[in-house]
C-alpha cells in the first residue's frame, strides 16, 4: 500500500498495492480519455484509478479542488511509473 499526503492541500489518500489487476483497467480507462487536458485530464486520472479499485476508501473525484485533483493525479501517475520500473540487477 502507498499513502499520498499533502498537508497544505488537506489530502490524505491511501491506495492498494498495484498489481496488473489494477494497472490494466486503469490504463484502459486512461486510453479512452486520451486527449483530455487540464482539469479534465486530472479528473480522468482519478476516475480511472477509482474504476480500477486503486483506493482503499471511496473517493469522489469531483469533490476535490483543482489543486488537490492535479496533485493527486500527478502523484498517482508517477507512482504507476515507479511501480513499473524493472530493477537493475
Amino acid at each position: 500500500m502507498a499513502k499520498f499526503i499533502n498537508t497544505e492541500l488537506d489530502l490524505d489518500v491511501e491506495i492498494v498495492a498495484i498489481t496488473q489487476r489494477q494497472a490494466v483497467p486503469y490504463w484502459t480507462a486512461m486510453q479512452e480519455e486520451s486527449g483530455a487536458s487540464g482539469p479534465a485530464q486530472w479528473h480522468s486520472i482519478l476516475c480511472a484509478a477509482a474504476e480500477a479499485k486503486w483506493f482503499v476508501g471511496k473517493i469522489e473525484p469531483l469533490d476535490y479542488t483543482p489543486a488537490q485533483a492535479r496533485w493527486l493525479a500527478e502523484e498517482l501517475a508517477t507512482h504507476l511509473l515507479e511501480e513499473s520500473q524493472i530493477p537493475n540487477a
